[in-house]
């Protein structure tokens, strides 16, 4: 069986001298075998020097390193043969021409399905899974009331008709709320409330999406101001809230939430972050006891302030350290960690443009002195953009765009914090309005946006966005003497196929 393999690319040449096509399943095979062998000169017996350049590259695409050189379609490396074959020398030319199919990304041209699910106001709408397809929607509705639904998002994207359950949890009112679950069917709300004050709530939530009729218990845990509240678990039963507090400060504050949802009488600790400004704060756990907190400070430039906070709830007294990652504006930021210390920051930046900035935070809470690299996503607009891992490497942002409509792009980080020069893909999931949007996983490619759209409803879609990456396309070019070789060839992972080869 060897034998015969290694004569098939031989034959195809043959072939090709009288003028036939050979296509993928007869080449395929000779170059499986070339491949595994990795001897992509000396094993078939009298091949010409240009078939050996175009066997060296694909060897070199699919095992050596060569694919690395390449950043995009188009991009071109050509280089020679280190040894003379029959007397002549090999220059070869790989074109990066194109991918086949569909790519970790990509995002199909359409939303998949929409629902309104609540015709009067959706202001600042948060979504967390409940458990399987049930879905759960913390907003500010009419009356700028707090509310909260359920809706099903099945697996392939569908949407039910209407919502499951409703819970108006706060009467008076309910801005910028975060949800996060406790443990099982009980979910915490923290929100902007009465007074602007901060308020914590905790409400049930069953899998099958039925909310209880009242909340069960409330925690009032700043009497003067709670904006823009962001909630995360630090241990057991301590959570954490970062917000914007009185004189527009930034404050974190620690409270107890039981498994059954009862609330501590009183906050654990306080730390005021920023002294001068702290907007739009955002919170995530780095490693342990070390958080990070991403927000609009002083000069409404872009920071990141690390702490510390131990199990008990306990903050450390000062901040750990500090990046002013934005010196011109960094308002409504978003972090998501990429890879150990790299962590990624969306914002809308100097120009209202969105950007997107890469910055080091290690373990012990050091943050590197300058950001690693930078994209401005969007040239014209980039509102409340927040973010999302779609596959590694990529990326999903959702945010506001031109004309105020509901943009959606894809964008690839490497783990070393280097982002690409461009976006994968963009879908504008709302022609018409895409205010405050967030982005969830559903399954497979799907994922869901709720966000405030066209006469400030509340809207929840679907989209798909490729998680998978396709085979890559090569032309090589392998010119030895007067006599070429053009080979299209495509390539995953150590596997190759010829899709078609002719003599030039």
């Amino acid at each position: 069986m060897n034998g015969e393999k290694g004569q098939a690319l031989p034959l195809a040449i043959m072939a090709l001298a009288f003028g036939m096509l050979v296509i993928t399943p007869f080449l395929s095979h000779a170059g499986t075998n070339m491949i595994s062998s990795g001897t992509y000169a000396g094993a078939i017996t009298g091949n010409s020097a240009c078939d050996a350049g175009v066997e060296h590259a694909i060897w070199n695409l699919t095992r050596g390193a060569l694919a690395e050189q390449f950043s995009g379609p188009g991009d071109q490396v050509t280089y020679q043969l280190d040894e003379p074959i029959n007397g002549l020398t090999t220059s070869v030319t790989v074109t990066s021409n194109a991918t086949v199919g569909v790519g970790a990304g990509e995002i199909a041209d359409s939303v998949i399905d929409t629902l309104e699910y609540d015709t009067a106001d959706g202001f600042e709408p948060d979504i967390i899974n409940i458990s399987g397809s049930t879905y759960a929607i913390a907003y500010r509705g009419p009356g700028s009331d707090g509310f909260i639904k359920t809706v099903t998002i099945a697996a392939n994207g569908d949407i039910g008709n209407s919502a499951i359950d409703s819970l108006e949890y706060d009467t008076s009112d309910g801005f910028e709320p975060d949800i996060i679950n406790i443990s099982g069917s009980t979910f915490a709300i923290a929100y902007r409330g009465p007074g602007s004050d901060g308020f914590i709530k905790t409400v049930t939530i069953a899998a099958n999406g039925d909310i209880g009729n009242s909340a069960i218990d409330s925690l009032e845990y700043d009497t003067s101001d709670g904006f823009e509240p962001s909630i995360t678990h630090v241990s057991g039963s301590v959570y954490a809230i970062a917000y914007r507090g009185p004189g527009s400060d930034g404050f974190i504050k620690t409270v107890t939430i039981a498994a059954d949802g009862d609330i501590g009488d009183s906050v654990v600790d306080t730390l005021e972050f920023d002294t001068s400004n702290g907007q739009e704060p955002r919170i995530v756990n780095v490693s342990g006891s070390t958080f990070a907190i991403v927000y609009r400070g002083p000069g409404d430039d872009g920071f990141i302030t690390t702490v510390d906070i131990a199990a008990n709830g306990d903050i450390g007294n000062s901040v750990t350290d500090t990046l002013e990652f934005d010196t011109s504006n960094g308002l409504e930021p978003d972090i998501i960690n990429i890879s150990n210390s790299s962590y990624a920051v969306v914002y809308r930046g100097p120009g209202s443009d969105g950007f997107i900035k890469t910055v080091t935070i290690a373990a012990n809470g050091d943050i590197g002195n300058s950001t690693i690299d930078t994209l401005e996503f969007d040239t014209t607009g980039g509102w409340e953009p927040r973010v999302i891992n779609t596959s590694p490497g990529v990326y999903g942002v959702v945010y506001r765009g031109p004309g105020s409509d509901g943009f959606l792009k894809t964008i690839s980080i490497q783990d070393n914090g280097d982002i690409d020069t461009s976006a994968i893909d963009t879908l504008e999931f709302d022609a018409a309005d895409g205010f405050e949007p967030v982005v969830i996983y559903i399954s497979g490619d799907i994922f869901a946006i709720a966000y405030r759209g066209p006469g400030s409803d509340g809207f929840v879609k679907t989209v798909d966005i490729s998680r998978t990456w396709g085979s890559a396309t090569w032309e090589i070019v392998a010119t030895a003497g007067e006599r070429s070789v053009r080979a299209y060839v495509e390539t995953a992972s150590v596997n190759a196929s010829i899709i078609s080869w002719r003599i030039e």
